[in-house]
């Protein structure tokens, strides 16, 4: 009996995982973009593929130059993306952003409530809310390898450019300033690993060009009546340059 009840939460755990891994497959990214002294929030599907968003969505913007000191900015909200400017060169920037309502459905996810999707006539699965956030490292600095004091985020043990080709990167995974354990890991190059109990996990990393280190969290909701749960990501990007 221990022995079925045993391999049954196994089961369980593996299903889970792998939901939590084609998530990542198909999420959206969330990143920063430098052009000249302009950053620009991106959000897409692939690094070099930005995405219409609605600007309202961006609710935080952190920049931090090379000693760990954080700079101001000037922010401004286009038609269908955000942009801002610093006082001095950046070292790392920090976003968050918060999506709202998400629902799957039987013909797949839909942007919208489920008292929206339901008078639509879908048949609603689950229904969530969907927060991101995302550190951007432009060059090394103070501030990479720091709690940030995010909602989610990604810290490193090590700074990405102190790694060796084929060396994998440690990384603690904080959710509201916590380690968190059982957080689904994932990069650009399909690599996976679980956090232990600690939040540590060891990820490959692509020997050169962008990187992108993602992990998510789900915090369950049973008595809300609206929502199933919060869904949250985090996102690490870097450039190797070798």
């Amino acid at each position: 009996m221990k022995s079925a009840r045993f391999f049954s939460v196994i089961a369980a755990i593996a299903v889970l995982s792998a939901v939590f891994f084609v998530e990542s497959a198909s999420a959206h990214y969330l990143w920063v973009v430098q052009e000249g002294d302009v950053y620009y929030v991106a959000r897409g599907g692939l690094l070099d593929k930005f995405e219409p968003y609605n600007p309202g969505a961006v609710v935080l913007i952190k920049a931090f130059d090379r000693e760990g000191m954080e700079v101001p900015t000037r922010r401004s909200d286009q038609k269908e993306r955000v942009s801002f400017s610093a006082d001095k060169s950046v070292s790392l920037a920090a976003v968050m952003t918060e999506w709202g309502s998400r629902v799957n459905t039987t013909k797949g996810k839909k942007l919208m409530t489920k008292k929206e999707a339901e008078a639509q006539g879908f048949k609603v699965l689950q229904a969530f809310t969907s927060t991101q956030t995302s550190k951007t490292v432009f060059e090394d600095g103070s501030s990479v390898c720091k709690p940030l004091g995010l909602k989610f985020e990604i810290v490193p043990e090590r700074s990405p450019f102190s790694l060796k080709p084929g060396e994998e990167m440690k990384i603690k995974v904080l959710f509201e300033g916590a380690p968190i354990k059982d957080s689904a890991v994932s990069s650009g190059q399909n690599a996976r690993a679980v956090t232990d109990k600690e939040g540590n996990a060891a990820i490959a990393l692509s020997p050169d060009g962008w990187n992108v280190i993602m992990a998510q969290h789900r915090v369950m909701t049973p008595n809300d009546s609206e929502y199933n749960f919060r869904q949250f990501m985090t996102f690490f990007v870097f450039k190797v340059k070798r």
